[in-house]
Formats: C-alpha cells, structure tokens, sequence
C-alpha cells in the first residue's frame, strides 16, 4: 500500500529505495479513541556508494588473507625442518612462533600508531622475527634441496608483512609535537590515577579480608600499631602547638630600705584630770613588689601544620615562600628556622612535595 499524499518529491538524478514506513491512525468511535500503527510503502534516498571505505575493507580483507597464509606456511616449513628432533605436534606448534611473533608486534604498532618513538621497538622487532620465519622456510627448502621454492615460499611472509606495513601507515595519524605532548602527559595522569586507584582498591580487599579472617591475632596487632601511631604523633603535635617562648621581663630595680619614723617623747600629765595622749609610733611600711605579667601569646592561631594543609589542599604546587607567607599572616612570630620549619611541615602533610623537588 503506498500514501502518495506522505511522499516528498522525488530529486532528479538521485537514487531512492523502497522500505516499509509506518505511521498513527486513529480511530473515534462513540467519543472513544483508539490510535494503531499502519504500514505502508516508502521511498527514500540511497546514499552514495563510499569507494575511498570499500576499498579500505577490501584491502585489510587481503592483509588478513596473506597473514594466514603466510602463519600456514611458516608452521608447515618449521614444523617439517624441526619434526626429525620433537614430536610433531611439538614441531609445528613450534612452527607456528615466528609468524605469530611478527604479527604480534604489529598489533602493539597499531595500538601506538599516534606514537612513533613508543611503536619503534615493536617494528624493529616485528621485522627481526619476520626475517626469522623467511629463514625457516628458506633452510626447509634448501633440506629438499629445493633453494628456489624455498626463497619464493620465505617471501609470502614478507608480502605479508609489506601489505600490513602499508596498512598501518594509511591509519597512522601524524601529531605535532605540542599535541603530541599533550597527549603523553594526559596519558600519564590518567595512567597514574589508575594505578593509584588499583593499588588502593587491592589493599582494601587486603585489610577486608584479614579483618575477617585474621582473628584476636590481627585485632591484637591492629591495637598496637594504633597505639604505637598515636603515641608516635604526639609529640610532634605538642611541637607544632607549643606556644612561643615569652622573653623574661627585666627585673624591677630593689626598694630603698624603709626608715622608722622618730617616736615623740611622752610629757607627763599637767593634771590628773588632763591628759596629752602619747604618739603611737609610725608603722613601718612594706613596699610590695609584684613581678610584671608577661604578655601571653596568643593560643587561638591555627597551628603551622593546619595552615599548610590547607594551603596544599588549595594548591597542590604552592611554594614553601607562599606557605612562609600565610604562617606569618595568621599570627606566629618571623624567627630565623620559620622557613625551614615550614618546609618540613609542608612535606609530613604531602611527602610527594620532596620527590617533585618544590621549594
């Protein structure tokens, strides 16, 4: 069935096909509806026949078939000149090496084939094997003493790698050296970051499976190292809050000695009735020295190792100057080893800083 009201027109010169197109209808009955898929013939444009794509296949088809014949070849000429001294099953599986070897090695040049100076090892060695298997098939003809056939035989390798050489060399992509670059130090972040993640993923399954298994012996050896940790820590979190040493304030100068006041003489009485009330002699007074308060450094700063875990974690490349730079700014005092304490500071937070030599 075909819907000539649904067909756009037809462009002169361009290829069309029939398929089978589908398309709603509904039906309303009694104001209830009902929606069904109806098919009918279409037409649609074919697109281009790709040449440049076809004859690609066409000419790795022809790589693979030289490939095995070449594997077939090489197996039944090594496996022959080798069968008097193994078995023969042994014998042409030994065969079987060279070809296989040199075609290994192509595969480890396609997968670097944006990386000339990572694939140049497996080329130089894809060829030395390739002249290995010739050389088998040329020493099994010479043993029938057949040289001609044997040479002619050693060279369906070396078609065989030819033709691969020329394939590789059509899908291989030239990189400038910036992008080239780039690409490499990609490559080895994520590389990195996959290893990292690997090895920390073994040693969870590693302490999972002795916190499962390992019993009282390794709770009791979990407890002792933690201690040991902790106590281990300690110290260096008692130097990293200390307070900074107050300088002893001078010492006051002595007080001159107190001198007694003079007591006045007592006169008798001009009457009984009238007395002159005698005068009390003068106290001696106590001069009482307090020692000078010394200022008290301010505790409530954060600590030199929390300030450069939070400048590392903010920045994983900062300098030990920026890092000297925000201990003075929250507060500790400028002294002659800040710099280096800093520095042995910023490296127990991130050991990696004294590999990568930042400074």
């Amino acid at each position: 069935m075909t819907d000539p009201t649904t067909q756009p027109p037809r462009i002169e010169g361009v290829k069309y096909r029939k398929v089978r197109l589908f398309r709603n209808e509904t039906t309303v009955i009694d104001g209830i509806s009902s929606t069904r898929r109806v098919g009918y013939d279409g037409w649609e444009p074919v697109p281009p026949r790709e040449w440049d794509e076809l004859i690609l296949k066409g000419v790795t088809g022809i790589a693979i078939g030289f490939t095995t014949i070449a594997i077939a070849g090489g197996t039944a000429s090594l496996g022959g000149l080798l069968n008097p001294l193994v078995p023969e099953v042994v014998a042409y599986g030994m065969g079987s090496v060279f070809a296989i070897a040199w075609l290994y090695c192509l595969g480890i040049e396609w997968l670097n084939r944006t990386a000339p100076d990572r694939a140049r090892p497996a080329k130089v060695a894809g060829w030395l094997f390739l002249l290995l298997s010739m050389g088998a098939v040329a020493a099994y003809g010479h043993t029938l003493h057949k040289e001609w056939a044997g040479a002619f035989g050693a060279c369906v390798d070396l078609v065989a790698k030819g033709s691969w050489w020329l394939l590789l060399r059509e899908y291989a992509v030239p990189l400038d050296e910036g992008v080239a670059h780039w690409v490499q130090d990609e490559e080895q972040r994520l590389a990195g970051r996959s290893l990292l993640a690997g090895r920390v993923r073994r040693l969870n399954r590693r302490a999972a499976y002795q916190r499962a298994v390992g019993g009282a012996e390794f709770q009791a050896a979990d407890a002792m190292l933690t201690r040991a940790e902790a106590a281990r820590s300690l110290p260096e979190a008692a130097a990293e809050h200390a307070p900074e040493p107050v300088p002893a304030a001078p010492a006051a100068p002595p007080a001159p000695p107190v001198v007694p006041a003079a007591t006045a003489p007592v006169t008798p009485p001009a009457d009984p009735g009238s007395s002159v009330p005698s005068v009390p002699p003068a106290e001696q007074q106590e001069v009482e020295q307090q020692a000078p308060v010394p200022p008290v450094s301010d505790i409530s700063r954060p600590a030199i190792a929390a300030i450069c875990r939070k400048e590392i974690a903010a920045d994983a490349e900062v300098k030990d100057a920026d890092l000297v730079t925000a201990v003075l700014a929250a507060g500790h005092p400028d002294k002659p080893n800040l710099a280096d304490t800093v520095r042995r500071t910023a490296q127990r937070v991130d050991p990696t800083r004294k590999t990568r030599k930042i400074s």
